[in-house]
């Protein structure tokens, strides 16, 4: 029972596991805190009221309004929660496991519905070829086009980790991608003291293989955070009307509501906004692709 609203504080959630989380209080301290039960399921990066009881546990008992939430679907869950609070999402990605544009514009749809700032990471650019990297350059050139931010890095060489490091200031950022991509290497770059797992490829599938099974926030100063998420191998989004996912294409944006029909769905209508986009260069034909392909999957 709680005596006085004195006793009452507020904390940031570091990392949730089974009926417990570990928060970051007011004076920056660690704390494992129980849950009370009439509260929705928390995640890393939950801003929540806690208390000491009478046996001195620390105990969560009301979650704070959310912003920059982020979540996917999955086969057994129509919403997982990945971190809340975001500023930014870093989305990692490098050429082994195999790069998909298709994951890619996943990720960027999510994000953009959530409100959430991006920047796309490529790592592993030390294992490349300049021939090799050029080519990927190329196929990144699009994304530069349509505004989101590129930084190429590897944290065997240390290249482009400085240049990073500034974008996560003043901010909270997630770092998102396949296992494999090397999220918990440049954790490990970034906070040589955290000693996160590092995964590796599987030489058999070309897959990354699960180290980090849970989402962890961690502290670069006072006011930059970094959040590690779950390394996956496909990224569902979470959507209520899948006709919204448009407004997840930012380049798409234009174009919405300049349609013959109110309820075109931008894939093969006549006199459809977005498919004359296309055909005049304006909109590339791989993110139409990629879109068409994304509204399938929400449609099955």
């Amino acid at each position: 029972m709680i005596e006085s609203d004195e006793r009452q504080m507020t904390a940031t959630v570091i990392s949730h596991f089974g009926n417990e989380i570990l928060i970051n209080n007011q004076q920056n301290q660690r704390i494992r805190a129980k849950v009370k039960q009439s509260l929705p399921a928390l995640v890393c990066g939950d801003k929540i009221v806690w208390y000491k009881n009478e046996l001195n546990e620390a105990i969560a008992i009301e979650l704070l309004p959310r912003h920059g939430l982020l979540t996917r679907s999955t086969q057994h869950a129509a919403e997982k929660l990945i971190a809340a609070n975001v500023d930014i999402a870093f989305i990692v990605m490098s050429h082994k496991p195999a790069f998909k544009t298709g994951l890619l514009d996943r990720y960027l749809a999510a994000c953009e519905l959530a409100d959430i700032q991006i920047s796309i990471i490529f790592n592993k650019t030390d294992s490349l070829s300049s021939e090799k990297l050029e080519e990927f350059r190329f196929i990144l050139e699009p994304y530069q086009d349509i505004g989101y931010p590129v930084h190429y890095i590897s944290t065997k060489d240390m290249s482009g980790i400085e240049s990073f490091k500034q974008t996560v200031r003043n901010k909270t950022g997630v770092l998102v991608g396949q296992s494999g991509v090397g999220k918990s290497s440049i954790l490990r770059a970034l906070f040589p003291a955290a000693n996160p797992k590092i995964g590796d490829v599987s030489k058999k599938t070309n897959k990354g293989k699960h180290t980090t099974t849970y989402s962890k926030l961690y502290t670069l100063d006072e006011s930059s955070f970094l959040i590690d998420s779950p390394g996956i191998r496909e990224f569902g989004l979470n959507i209520d009307d899948p006709y919204s996912l448009a407004q997840g294409f930012r380049e798409f944006l234009p174009y919405l509501g300049q349609c013959q029909f109110r309820d075109c769905k931008h894939t093969t209508e006549p006199k459809c906004a977005i498919v004359q986009a296309v055909k005049a260069d304006k909109i590339t034909q791989q993110r139409w692709d990629n879109y068409k392909a994304i509204l399938a999957t929400l449609l099955e």
